[in-house]
């Protein structure tokens, strides 16, 4: 999905390891919290059993709509394109997970990208940045490796989803949307910045509001996007319980996971 234009700004300071000057980096909000949110994904804490699981799936199913999966994550995928474009081009780090190379000058980078919104009309020329918004990225490189937590301000970034040249993104719902985006997206790399939209894996916190139609609403969220599958959380007792969005809603606990159907509202334990 095209959902910026190419208008990119950057900011980059270069260390050698043997150099005597030292840069200051920004600090990456709410990162502490965003790793326990991170651990809280691989491993849910809530109890599930067929006591509770059918009001789990409808609390799964409300929590579905306040989500915004239709184009939230293909907006996120398609800015993370982006900045792995940007990186390649300054031979900057791109994997979160791999270590520098050894006996080579390491480079401590902050890279900022700005991305005017197409709008709800995708036109054909540049997009205006006074009618459409922008989505403003950071992402760090220090010492050889890229900081896996990025972060984004998006003001008044107007999205239309499915766009006319809708190239792959992860989409829920075959829907059109036309959404204004304003806030703070924490994002967290599970993987390598992908090449193609369709390779993204990442954690999104959002925080701020979304208006759709004539409605504004203050929200605060996150989903997990792997391997082309959506998750997302859901309070229980407690604790947490994580749902898979998929032809059917997979939910995972502490101690057992489900399969409902969203058809027949029915709930089967799969472990």
């Amino acid at each position: 999905m095209r959902v910026a234009a190419a208008s990119l700004v950057a900011v980059a300071a270069f260390l050698a390891s043997c150099g005597p000057d030292t840069i200051t980096l920004p600090t990456p909000p709410m990162a502490a919290e965003t790793q326990q949110l991170v651990a809280l994904y691989d491993m849910p804490t809530a109890m599930l059993d067929t006591s509770n699981i059918d009001k789990v799936r409808a609390d799964a199913q409300a929590r579905l709509d306040e989500l915004n999966l239709d184009w939230l994550p293909g907006l996120v995928s398609d800015a993370l394109v982006k900045l792995r474009m940007r990186l390649d081009a300054g031979s900057l780090p791109t994997d979160p997970a791999a270590q520098p190379e050894a006996r080579r000058a390491q480079i401590t980078a902050v890279v900022e990208i700005q991305r005017i919104c197409v709008g709800w009309d995708n036109p054909a020329s540049a997009p205006d940045q006074a009618t459409n918004g922008s989505l403003n990225l950071t992402a760090i490189a220090d010492t050889g490796k890229i900081n896996p937590e990025v972060w984004a301000t998006a003001t008044a970034c107007r999205v239309r989803s499915p766009a006319a040249d809708n190239g792959g993104a992860i989409v829920v719902t075959p829907s059109v949307v036309m959404a204004t985006l304003d806030g703070t997206l924490i994002i967290y790399l599970l993987a390598p910045l992908p090449v193609d939209p369709t390779q993204a894996s990442f954690l999104l916190t959002f925080s701020g509001s979304i208006s759709t139609g004539d409605q504004t609403k203050s929200t605060s969220f996150d989903f997990q996007v792997v391997d082309k599958s959506v998750k997302f959380r859901v309070p229980v007792n407690g604790g947490d319980a994580i749902v898979t969005v998929g032809t059917t809603l997979g939910i995972q606990g502490a101690n057992a996971s489900f399969s409902c159907d969203l058809t027949t509202l029915t709930c089967q334990k799969s472990s």
